[in-house]
């Protein structure tokens, strides 16, 4: 084995696996009332964890997950920088508890056709998102009618939450 082979062999060796974090850091995370959003690690070996929490996320909370990933990952052994945040309001949806936290709110979904919808989310049940939808009533420019939509989870390839600042 040539010696840039030995030294990248010892570089995959020594990266922390997605899943080992994931399984750590999803004890902590329920303990805390919380949902595991997603982890991803780069090259560099630089770690970021989402998560969110139904009542929202604060920094104690994003410290005690990190702690607890620290208590069973040795800096030394894997050299790894590690950042705990919330989901972020600005990121797609990654799991299904996020569309169970924002029923009530507007959402903007791409499907997988390239098409776009925007409305409230009424429900999120057996892989079914249905979300309260106002379309412009023919012949009028104000009038919208309102309408229930039920797009499959499978015809989504994004959705993100609306914010407005009212």
């Amino acid at each position: 084995m040539e010696e840039a082979d030995s030294l990248f062999f010892f570089y995959i060796r020594n990266m922390i696996a997605k899943e080992a974090i994931r399984k750590v850091a999803e004890v902590k995370i329920k303990e805390l009332g919380g949902f595991f959003v997603d982890v991803k690690i780069n090259t560099a070996n630089v770690i970021m964890l989402f998560f969110d929490r139904m009542d929202g996320v604060n920094v104690e909370h994003c410290l005690a997950i990190s702690k607890h990933i620290e208590e069973h990952f040795d800096r030394d052994v894997e050299d790894y920088e590690l950042t705990v945040c919330s989901a972020g309001l600005d990121n797609p949806f990654m799991v299904e508890q996020q569309y169970h936290k924002y029923i009530g709110k507007e959402v903007g979904v791409l499907l997988t056709n390239g098409k776009r919808k925007k409305g409230i989310i009424l429900s999120y049940e057996d892989n079914v998102l249905t979300l309260e939808v106002a379309k412009k009533k023919k012949g009028s420019k104000k009038d919208h009618i309102i309408e229930d939509v039920e797009i499959s989870i499978s015809k989504i390839k994004e959705t993100k939450l609306k914010i407005n600042f009212k």
